[in-house]
């Protein structure tokens, strides 16, 4: 009898733990990869990263890449766009790894099944507990579904248009006042550019040359930050900075290094 009943404890648990991935992965049309995860040393170490990002194409999930603009529906509705971060847990002559998806709140929707692996080295062991991992995200059968995408960043009231005047151009006094723009920096040195914590706030600083790209000033709101010489404001997405601003009333978003 004890046996039934742990079997059919155990149904119900596999069956909510689908209906959870089911429900929740669904309503999200877009998932986005960093560059490292936490416990590498350098961008796509292993090609893990690489490999995070196939497999998501091959179970029909639709990739973001970092270094491109983000679709125009993320400007309206940010919260379509889900997090994929790969976690290594711990584990004993063994490779422990766990794919997490989260939303734009930072809350976890949905966690894999763990992929172990006990080969030694290193880039086969990850690779092999990788797409372990990924046997229950293929079970999920993503498919996005619009009509089931209520989630909104915020709810605001619609309010009547108003007409503002443009502001006067700034005079040549205020030219001098003004923090000159950061210097150029291009794509290929992307990678060198580091965003160190300072007394208040955050340094953006381009490291080979020593050069301040941005400063991000600490604000009343934990985790969101005033950018010196941009206009908007910065916060982290998961593993990434991006910058938010308005432009024709619209609000953009975009990544902070780019």
């Amino acid at each position: 009898m004890k046996n039934v009943l742990a079997l059919f404890f155990l149904f119900l648990m596999l069956c909510q733990h689908h209906a959870f991935g089911q429900n929740g992965v669904d309503n999200y049309k877009y998932v986005s990869v960093p560059d490292r995860f936490d416990f590498l040393k350098s961008a796509d170490q292993y090609q893990l990263n690489a490999l995070t990002k196939f497999l998501l194409k091959k179970n029909g999930f639709s990739v973001l890449d970092v270094s491109s603009d983000y679709p125009k529906e993320l400007l309206k509705n940010r919260c379509l766009l889900l997090d994929v971060n790969v976690i290594k847990l711990k584990g004993f002559l063994n490779t422990k790894l766990e794919v997490q998806f989260t939303n734009c709140q930072n809350e976890i929707v949905f966690r894999s099944d763990i992929g172990v692996s006990k080969i030694k080295d290193f880039k086969k062991g990850y690779h092999e507990a990788l797409r372990k991992a990924f046997v229950s995200i293929a079970e999920l059968n993503y498919s996005y579904k619009a009509a089931a995408s209520s989630i909104q960043l915020e709810q605001t009231p619609e309010v009547a248009a108003v007409e503002v005047a443009p502001p006067p151009a700034p005079s040549k006094a205020m030219k001098e006042l003004l923090p000159p723009p950061p210097p150029p920096v291009s794509k290929q040195d992307l990678s060198q550019v580091k965003i160190r914590p300072s007394d208040f706030g955050f340094t953006v600083i381009h490291e080979p040359s020593g050069k301040v790209l941005h400063t991000l000033h600490a604000t009343l709101y934990e985790g969101v930050f005033i950018i010196d010489n941009l206009p908007g404001i910065a916060y982290k997405r998961g593993n990434r900075w991006v910058r938010e601003f308005v432009v024709n009333q619209k609000i953009v978003i975009e990544p902070l290094l780019n």
